[in-house]
């Protein structure tokens, strides 16, 4: 009876990793959709926390602020977990994606990623529920894990003992002469296209929510974070970046691609979609919209200058 439901065989050892069977490449990409997906819901779950947020100041509470905050307690134990699972994901994806093309606008929309998560956790958060000094030290937790391995392995290394030499970071790196550059290029896109997601969202419905009525001074529909003016700032300009980075990335991926242009005029007015609800969302006199216009265009000067650099550095060989 047991012989007919079961092949003897142990999935699990059939299915994990095996250095000899798996190609570098194939686990690498495995692990960046993966990495992906955790980050684009990680994200997603700090700019919009469960319970959603006050929508009045009445009864001791602050409209914009998490209801599940007052739960202080619980709320700690959501609030490190999730930025745990963020960062640890943020982590393998700029690791695995080291050497890629494009891989400078990755940093850069992970980096600011990171910067607008933490401007809407600050958003949604009141200051006495939690000490953000926790929140940045379970941040930081799974870079020091990987430096203590790092370091431990570099030891092992040195001394000959229990080490097969080889470095998995440098295994599962980029290599021009390995990576087929149609592999490289869809799980690029496949995480630039998580990000832009992630981050047209929490733009278009801003941390804190909007304002319901025109009472003290503000009016129906704009967004509550935008009156904590500098934090909005960071907010703003950061989550701006990630996604220039990211509409970046995939235009410039998808170039002669079948339907081409339909990518490029679904990508700009996306944009023009996202400054549109940026500017509705907004009070005029809180934010100048110059700066979020150059905080969009920011990744494009600096890949504009790369390639001139290289151009004029070619032409001088």
């Amino acid at each position: 009876m047991i012989n007919r439901l079961s092949t003897g065989k142990s999935w699990y050892k059939c299915f994990r990793y095996e250095e000899g069977r798996d190609k570098p490449g194939d686990v690498r990409n495995v692990m960046l959709v993966v990495a992906s997906l955790i980050a684009s819901v990680t994200f997603q779950a700090g700019v919009n926390p469960p319970g959603g947020v006050w929508q009045d100041n009445s009864g001791g509470h602050v409209a914009g602020r998490a209801i599940y905050a007052y739960q202080s307690e619980v709320y700690y134990v959501f609030l490190i977990a999730n930025t745990l699972a963020l960062s640890a994901s943020i982590l393998v994806i700029i690791s695995l994606t080291y050497r890629f093309p494009f891989h400078l606008e990755i940093v850069i929309a992970t980096i600011s990623m990171i910067v607008t998560y933490s401007s809407a956790i600050f958003a949604v958060t009141p200051d006495e529920s939690v000490r953000f000094r926790y929140v940045i030290a379970a941040a930081s937790v799974p870079y020091i894990l990987r430096i203590f391995i790092q370091l431990f392995n570099m030891i092992k290394k040195m001394i000959n003992l229990l080490s097969t030499g080889k470095s998995w970071y440098k295994r599962f790196q980029y290599d021009e002469d390995v990576d087929k550059p149609g592999d490289v290029r869809n799980i690029m896109l496949i995480v630039a296209t998580l990000i832009a997601s992630v981050t047209f969202q929490a733009g278009v419905t801003p941390p804190g929510g909007v304002w319901q009525d025109d009472k003290d001074g503000h009016r129906p529909g704009h967004a509550i974070y935008a009156y904590q003016s500098t934090a909005y700032y960071v907010f703003l300009i950061a989550n701006t970046i990630a996604l220039s980075a990211s509409v970046l990335v995939i235009i410039s991926l998808t170039y002669r691609f079948p339907f081409h242009l339909e990518i490029i005029i679904a990508t700009i007015s996306m944009t023009i979609t996202y400054g549109s609800a940026v500017f509705a969302v907004t009070p005029d006199e809180l934010v100048k919209f110059r700066f979020v216009m150059f905080a969009a265009a920011v990744p494009f000067i600096i890949r504009g200058l790369i390639q001139l650099f290289n151009v004029v550095f070619r032409s001088n060989k």
